[in-house]
């Protein structure tokens, strides 16, 4: 009789854990199901963006704000851009060059944050003679075309008064390119190249291994761009993605070996920490002492430089027509996300990794 009573708790007990798993289970699928979906296309190896990208993958503020993210990872700006046309994402982590493309061919697409400041610009070999523009007047300059960087460095040419085409050869190679020679080359001759025009890793790399020095280094502007169609079907979840932003922003801020260790684990990266510091070291952001201190911001200056590098995209007929950059701006949705966070009290400790 005792037997068949011990038997008989067994079994309820076995039951009521069922019930209870069930429950859950029937719980976070519910959960799940109110969560707006949001598919986000980003960079793998372009830091610090990438970092920026596997915090919101490998923590709950996604979730916090009502999202579920799809994470699309791309290359580089230009099979992002061919996904955005194709409606294959919502929302873009991209340069400024990809942006604008994106934008003068369709208007499907608005900025409507800063995503970061990054680092591009021009090197030559360490020990080299060359200490500026004026130095290279007649020499060899090699430059990935139709790069953001290509574009910076037309504009940097026009500013000082040159002719891009009379003054210096401008000779294209890819940035794969670019390591070859200067691994080949010495301290103070690189074959055939007197300058290259390339961007992070690559020049803090070489920068930090004392092969290679920045003749000019240009700070351009990254930006998010949303599509027109999911703000459109998901205006509130178009502000709450810009508030997890800041939240994402912010717990990277205070989690930067957290943060780098992702990116190294995603990009097997091999370098050292001082090259990833390098990477992200405009980035103003990652000094915020409060999330009040996060800045994802446009202003007059960023649009200036934005529809600068259209116009010279434009002049050489890498675009057909320069978007009026002020035009494709959107900062409502940003504005509403910074008045909910300036209302709540934002907790750390709140965000778990998954």
């Amino acid at each position: 009789m005792k037997k068949k009573i011990v038997v008989g708790v067994i079994a309820l007990v076995v039951i009521s854990l069922v019930a209870i798993l069930i429950s859950k289970s029937a719980t976070n699928n519910v959960r799940k199901a109110e969560l707006t979906p949001i598919r986000i296309g980003w960079q793998t190896s372009w830091a610090p963006q990438t970092q920026i990208a596997e915090v919101l993958k490998h923590t709950n503020i996604l979730e916090k704000n009502g999202l579920v993210g799809d994470f699309k990872g791309f290359n580089y700006g230009g099979p992002l851009s061919e996904a955005a046309v194709a409606g294959q994402v919502d929302v873009l982590f991209m340069g400024d060059f990809p942006a604008i493309n994106l934008i003068s061919k369709t208007d499907k697409f608005t900025i409507v944050a800063r995503l970061m400041d990054f680092r591009n610009g021009i090197i030559v070999p360490a020990s080299s003679t060359i200490q500026s523009l004026a130095d290279l007047r007649g020499k060899v300059i090699s430059i990935p075309f139709g790069s953001s960087p290509h574009l910076h460095t037309l504009n940097f040419i026009k500013e000082n008064g040159f002719d891009p085409t009379k003054d210096f050869q401008l000779k294209n190679l890819d940035i794969l390119e670019q390591t070859n020679v200067i691994q080949k080359g010495s301290l103070a001759k690189w074959d055939g190249v007197d300058a290259f025009v390339t961007w992070d890793p690559t020049m803090a790399i070489f920068e930090d291994s004392g092969k290679a020095r920045v003749l000019k280094r240009f700070s351009p502007v990254g930006v998010v761009v949303m599509s027109n169609d999911y703000i459109s079907r998901h205006s509130a979840a178009a502000k709450d993605f810009l508030k997890a932003f800041i939240e994402d922003y912010y717990y990277y801020a205070k989690n930067q070996q957290q943060a780098n260790q992702w990116f190294i684990d995603e990009t097997k990266f091999s370098g050292s920490q001082s090259v990833i510091d390098k990477m992200s070291s405009l980035e103003k952001n990652l000094l915020a002492k409060e999330i009040k201190d996060v800045d994802v911001g446009l202003y007059d200056s960023h649009i200036k430089t934005l529809q600068a590098i259209a116009d010279e995209a434009e002049a050489n007929k890498l675009i057909t027509k320069a978007p009026i950059i002020s035009q494709k701006i959107n900062l409502q949705f940003l504005d509403e996300a910074k008045k909910e966070i300036g209302q709540s009290n934002f907790d750390l400790n709140s965000v778990n990794i998954k």
